[in-house]
């Protein structure tokens, strides 16, 4: 699990911290339902930024190809995130 997911834990003083995180990482552990999900839909977007005919149509075509490209790989960096 990324500790990015902590770091909210780790603001808490020493002595609440142990328990925060471990309550923390098993809440999250359980959240099975919803990060599958949410990968999922994730993954539905990123294969929507894939070019396609109609991506090429038109003047600006390069411009929306490069904003295609870096949609997806924004949302491939949610999806490492997710535990």
């Amino acid at each position: 699990m990324d500790s990015r997911w902590l770091k909210e834990d780790r603001k808490l003083p020493k002595e609440e911290q142990a328990k925060a995180i471990e309550e923390s990482t098993k809440a999250l552990k359980n959240s099975t339902l919803l990060i599958r999900r949410l990968s999922a839909i994730l993954e539905d977007e990123v294969e929507k930024t894939y070019a396609t005919e109609e991506s090429y149509e038109g003047s600006g075509w390069a411009v929306k190809v490069q904003r295609m490209f870096a949609r997806r790989q924004a949302l491939k960096e949610v999806i490492k995130l997710l535990p």
